[in-house]
């Protein structure tokens, strides 16, 4: 009977473990992808209790799927060494900006992304003008308010999703124009996120060039948003992912940076918020645009 009852919670997992692939067609999906490690470690029993080889072959592989599509995102990676990014969802009360401005500057960075940039903090624009000058604040409410911050000069006018979302702002990176975008995404469900999202998608869609994302993406990096988010901008995890947020004391991560050619990412201290910041040194082509950009050149100097 226990043996059964064991069975019926391991295909249970299991039939969650593939639904969590299927953000596409719900946002449900993705709130489910969460627990898939979870869920991965309880197909695992399945592995031990199957009665059929077949049983038993379905748990397995059930389980590297859930395993691998998560424990990627933890890998660290090599440092970019094109840009450095600071991102921070800094909480719409928190009242130790001085601090955060401080970790700023002592990160050394290029571009400041913030989100949660409200009545009450954004005061942190003021401190932070003297380093990062040129700046920009997608205001949507008086609490949910976007920012960004650059060191190097607009390349153009930022732009601001229609609802809130993204912030996104052409920067000109060693002549090159990059575009940088600060990124705030409602939890994809229950909470009634289509418009976010769809907002975020207008504005990432029309894009042109090197793109790096950085923000509270309010999912876990290997849900179908971050994948759909990675495919629209071509772009993939700096790594590793790191807990930036504790809901009721289960470690979430989700402030992530996304660029061409990834990158490394560390976690900062959290500084009068709720959210972990996050820095990352990314790399602003994949490896195929560096090998094209390679070859071009050769053949360039060949023909001259």
């Amino acid at each position: 009977m226990l043996r059964n009852f064991l069975l019926a919670l391991v295909w249970i997992a299991a039939v969650l473990v593939v639904v969590g692939f299927l953000g596409s067609l719900h946002r449900a999906a993705d709130s489910i992808a969460i627990v898939r490690p979870m869920l991965g470690i309880v197909c695992l029993l399945g592995v031990i209790l199957g009665r059929a080889l077949w049983d038993r072959a379905v748990f397995a592989a059930i389980t590297l799927l859930a395993v691998s599509t998560t424990a990627v995102s933890f890998l660290p990676q090599p440092a970019g060494g094109d840009l450095r990014v600071y991102s921070k969802n800094l909480w719409f009360a928190n009242a130790e900006v001085q601090t955060v401005a401080a970790d700023i500057e002592a990160a050394d960075v290029d571009v400041v992304m913030l989100q949660e940039v409200s009545d009450k903090n954004r005061s942190i624009l003021g401190l932070l003008e003297p380093s990062f000058p040129h700046q920009h604040l997608c205001r949507f409410s008086g609490w949910s308010g976007i920012a960004l911050a650059s060191r190097h000069p607009f390349a153009g006018d930022p732009e601001c999703s229609s609802w809130r979302a993204v912030l996104a702002a052409p920067v000109v990176v060693d002549g090159q124009r990059v575009w940088t975008v600060s990124a705030h995404v409602p939890w994809p469900w229950p909470h009634d996120s289509v418009q976010n999202e769809q907002a975020a998608e207008d504005v990432l869609s029309k894009l042109e060039g090197p793109i790096v994302i950085a923000g509270d993406f309010n999912i876990v990096p290997w849900s179908g948003r971050i994948e759909r988010t990675a495919a629209l901008t071509g772009t993939q995890l700096a790594g590793p992912a790191r807990p930036t947020l504790y809901l009721r004391n289960i470690p979430l991560p989700i402030d992530l940076v996304l660029a061409p050619g990834g990158g490394a990412m560390e976690v900062r201290p959290n500084l009068g918020s709720d959210h972990a910041g996050v820095v990352a040194d990314v790399a602003l082509w994949n490896t195929v645009d560096r090998w094209q950009s390679l070859a071009e050149l050769l053949l360039r100097d060949f023909g001259s």
